[in-house]
C-alpha cells in the first residue's frame, strides 16, 4: 500500500526530512519561538505553488534546535532541510524504514561506501552514468560501444549488470 505524507495523522510537530528543500521551513508558527517578521522573498513549491517567507523563528524538541526556520503560511508540510542539518555538521542515514540524524563527528568507515553523491548547492546529485569509487576515480562503464551497442548486448546477456559489461570488455572477454 502506498502512503502519501497527506494520509499520515496530524501531529502537532511533524516534519518531512526533504533533501530538495534549500531551507528549514513551516506554515505554522506555533511551532517556533522568537519567531521575528521578515520579508525573505519567494519560494515555489512543487507544481504552481508558492508563498512569501514572511518570517523566521527557532524550532527545538529539547535535543536539538534548527535555528532560521522559514515561515511561509501558504506551506501545508513542515521541512527539514537535509543541506542544513548536515551544514550544523550532524550526518544523515537513510534506510528503507527510516531516516536517522546522527551526533556530529559520526564517520562511516570507507569500506562501507560504494557510490558518493556531492553535494551541488543544497541538493545531492548522484551521477549515475560513473561509478565513483571512494579513492573519487571515476571509471566509465562501457567504453568501447556505443549506446545502442551496449543496450543490446545488455539484453543479450540476460541483463547483466553494466560493470560486469565493464569487466568483460576491459580484460577482453568479449569481441
Amino acid at each position: 500500500m502506498l502512503l502519501h505524507v497527506q494520509d499520515l495523522p496530524r501531529l502537532v510537530s511533524r516534519w518531512i526530512m526533504d533533501s530538495g528543500a534549500s531551507r528549514h521551513m513551516t506554515g505554522k508558527t506555533a511551532l517556533l519561538y522568537d519567531v521575528k517578521n521578515i520579508n525573505g522573498g519567494y519560494v515555489g513549491f512543487a507544481g504552481n505553488q508558492g508563498g512569501r517567507i514572511i518570517g523566521e523563528g527557532t524550532l527545538s524538541n529539547g535535543i536539538v534546535t534548527f535555528e532560521r526556520v522559514n515561515y511561509i503560511a501558504e506551506l501545508e508540510n513542515n521541512l527539514l532541510s537535509i543541506s542544513q542539518i548536515c551544514d550544523r555538521m550532524y550526518t544523515t542515514h537513510f534506510t528503507d524504514k527510516e531516516c536517522l540524524i546522527l551526533k556530529p563527528g559520526f564517520v562511516i568507515p570507507e569500506e562501507w561506501i560504494i557510490m558518493r553523491a556531492p553535494r551541488v548547492n543544497d541538493l545531492y546529485v548522484l551521477d549515475m552514468s560513473v561509478a565513483t569509487t571512494t579513492t573519487g576515480q571515476a571509471h566509465c562503464f562501457v567504453s568501447r560501444a556505443i549506446e545502442k551497442e551496449s543496450k543490446l548486448w545488455h539484453r543479450k546477456m540476460e541483463h547483466i549488470h553494466l560493470r560486469k559489461m565493464n569487466h568483460l570488455v576491459h580484460n577482453d572477454l568479449v569481441t
